[in-house]
Parts: C-alpha cells; sequence; structure tokens
C-alpha cells in the first residue's frame, strides 16, 4: 500500500540533469530548519519573510511552534541554482506545491526523489540527511510546506496504521518515504484551510491551537484523498499548453463565483474544446469543472458566514444563487447543517470570547490589587 519510491510523474530535464551532476556550488543558497521538536513552545513565533537576492524576489512567512514548522513562500525564480536545505533530524512534511514546479534532490544523487507541479500535494518522511530543492528559473512559485516532528506526527496516528511502520522504516533505512507514490491534486478546501492558517488572527495559545487544528484538518483531507478516493492519473503526458490551460480555467472560475458558467463558454475562455476541458481538467485537478466549481462555492460562503455582518442573501447572490432559499439547500446537503446555525454559532462564540476576556480582566485586576497589599 505504502512504498518508498521515486515520483514516476517526469523525467529530468536538461536543467535538472546539471544541476544534479554540479552539486553544491559556489552559487547554492543554504536554509537551516528551525527547531521545532523541543517542548514548551505554548505559543506561535510567526516571522515574516522576504527573498531579494541573487536567487530570488519576492515574500513570504514562517510559523514555528511546539511540533509543527510551516513554510509559506510567493517569489519568482532569478537563477537555476539549487536552495541546500540543512536537516536536523527527520520529520515529516506535507507540501502543497500551488504555482510552479518544485523538485526535491538528495544531496549526493544523481537524480530527484519527488518533484511536484503545480496544484499537487503529498505527505512524505524526510530522513535526517540535507537535501537540494529546485525552481526553475523565471517562474512564479507559491507553495506551502507543513513541517511536523516525528513525535507530533507518530502520537496522531495509530500504531495500527500502514503509514506509521513505512515511515519508521524509512527513518531506520535514512530514506524518503511517501504517503503516496503518486502526487494528488491540491483541494479547493484544502487552499482554504492553508490560508486561514496564514491569516490567523488569534493570538497566544489561541493561535497555537488553531494552527494545529488546521494542520489535522490538512492531514485528514490527505488520508482522506488517498484512502478513499480513486487516484487520479496526474501522471498523463499532457501538453504543458494544456495543463496552463486547466489552470487558467480553475482562476477564472475561482475568481468571479458569481458567475454561471456554461462548459462551452468556459472552453472558449481559455483557447479548448469543451471534451478536452472535461477530460482535461479532471486529470489535472481530481474532480469535474462543476464539482469543482460546487466545493468553491460552499467553502467560500463558509468563509464569509463566519465573518461579522455579512447576510445570507449577499452570500447567496455572491456564491453564484440567485435565490437564497436554494442558496441554504445547497449549504445544508452539503454541511449537513442550515448556514444560519453556523452564524447564530459565530456570534455566540465572539460574545463568549468576549465574556472570558472579561473575566481574565477581572481576574488580573484582582490579582495586581492583592499584591500590593502589604503582609
Amino acid at each position: 500500500m505504502f512504498q518508498v519510491s521515486l515520483d514516476k510523474s517526469t523525467a529530468m530535464t536538461a536543467e535538472e540533469e546539471k544541476i544534479a551532476v554540479q552539486g553544491v556550488s559556489d552559487e547554492t543558497h543554504f536554509w537551516q530548519f528551525p527547531d521545532f521538536t523541543a517542548p514548551g513552545m505554548d505559543s506561535v513565533i510567526e516571522t515574516g519573510l522576504v527573498f531579494d537576492d541573487s536567487r530570488w524576489k519576492g515574500a513570504g512567512k514562517e510559523l514555528t511552534m511546539e511540533g509543527v514548522y510551516i513554510w509559506y513562500g510567493n517569489f519568482h525564480v532569478r537563477s537555476a541554482e539549487p536552495l541546500q536545505v540543512c536537516m536536523s533530524g527527520s520529520h515529516v512534511q506535507m507540501i502543497f506545491s500551488l504555482q510552479s514546479v518544485t523538485t526535491y534532490f538528495s544531496e549526493a544523487a544523481s537524480k530527484p526523489f519527488v518533484r511536484f507541479k503545480p496544484q499537487q500535494h503529498n505527505l512524505f518522511l524526510l530522513p535526517q540527511k540535507d537535501m537540494l530543492v529546485q525552481w526553475k528559473p523565471e517562474d512564479n512559485v507559491e507553495v506551502f510546506a507543513i513541517n511536523l516532528s516525528t513525535a507530533f506526527f507518530f502520537n496522531n496516528l495509530p500504531d495500527t496504521h500502514p503509514l506509521s511502520a513505512h515511515f519508521q522504516k524509512g527513518i531506520k533505512t535514512v530514506l524518503p518515504a511517501f504517503m503516496s507514490w503518486r502526487n494528488l491534486p491540491v483541494t479547493s478546501r484544502m487552499i482554504s484551510s492553508l490560508f486561514e492558517i496564514l491569516n490567523c488572527s488569534y493570538n497566544g495559545y489561541h493561535k497555537s491551537l488553531f494552527i494545529k487544528g488546521k494542520v489535522m484538518e490538512l492531514l485528514a483531507l490527505q488520508f482522506e484523498q488517498y484512502e478513499k478516493h480513486p487516484v487520479p492519473d496526474i501522471t498523463m503526458v499532457l501538453k504543458e499548453s494544456d495543463v496552463e490551460k486547466m489552470h487558467l480555467a480553475r482562476r477564472m472560475i475561482a475568481a468571479n463565483l458569481e458567475r454561471s458558467w456554461s462548459l462551452k463558454e468556459l472552453a472558449h475562455q481559455v483557447g479548448t474544446n469543451e471534451y478536452n476541458l472535461k477530460k482535461h481538467f479532471k486529470e489535472v485537478f481530481g474532480k469535474p469543472v462543476f464539482s469543482y466549481l460546487h466545493d468553491l462555492r460552499m467553502e467560500t460562503s463558509m468563509q464569509m458566514l463566519q465573518q461579522p455582518g455579512t447576510k445570507i442573501s449577499e452570500i447567496s447572490q455572491k456564491t453564484g444563487y440567485k435565490n437564497p432559499t436554494h442558496f441554504t439547500a445547497a449549504f445544508k446537503k452539503y454541511y449537513r447543517v442550515l448556514p444560519n446555525k453556523i452564524r447564530i454559532g459565530v456570534l455566540n462564540l465572539v460574545h463568549f470570547s468576549e465574556y472570558l476576556g472579561q473575566l481574565f480582566t477581572e481576574f488580573a485586576e484582582r490579582a495586581t490589587a492583592l499584591e500590593s497589599v502589604p503582609l
């Protein structure tokens, strides 16, 4: 079921073969993983990243807490030279490649051990050895790498789960091990969870709880997709131009959720025909166009419901439902709860949080008053 293997989706490019032969050069950039395994990190350390040198230009963010280290980058690649990643120990990585191709090499290997195309993800063990990460020059990259300590990962996985023994073997043999030998398509629900992590507004241990909860949610989504649904053939030989058209179609429907699309209209907009749109979109993203659009609408509506002041009629219109009754029926079927129940729950949570805040303030004031009383 699980196996240590290479991602067989694509062959090496001439640039990658050149990098593999050259290895680490004077131009190679280095990245050292922070220590996120030490106990006692109750809060999140958040750092904004700015990339502006001969290697890349852009921005990102890193979030560090006990057992979890999240790295996000959105940048333009200036050089073909690889990034050398220095590992302090084995850990598990969830990678979500949203834009561009990301390729991993073992430091002394002649071939990559995994390559991620745009909108692909996987879960894999990175053993305790340095590696190289490479992107194509002039590409625009957007990628999330969620790194889990082995303690965090195995503590949240049953010992009887086949992935447990599979990853333990990878640690002993110092070899990468993968959940799936084929990378899987990123879903709209995964993207939603990733950006909720990136834009989390909580502070202190509340933020740590929220982010770890979202990480667990992403793990569940990865396992569910791999174990319960057929794996789409994303290793098919598609022209780069056809793949780009499918990504353009995805961006268009995501940016225009209120619009009533037809396959013929969307196919014309991206420069293909209905047959190829239906076939290629499912191959690239793992589901038909309208299933993907429906998921986007439902997930967007859930996010909007959690924002104070938004009305159900407004959400209905912005997500492509002219009739709020139709939206309510679709939402209930998707989430098994009425949208107004979500709104009531959010309001109650806000009021409860305010109540807790008042209690903590009163407690702090009383504690300060007691400290000032002489014994």
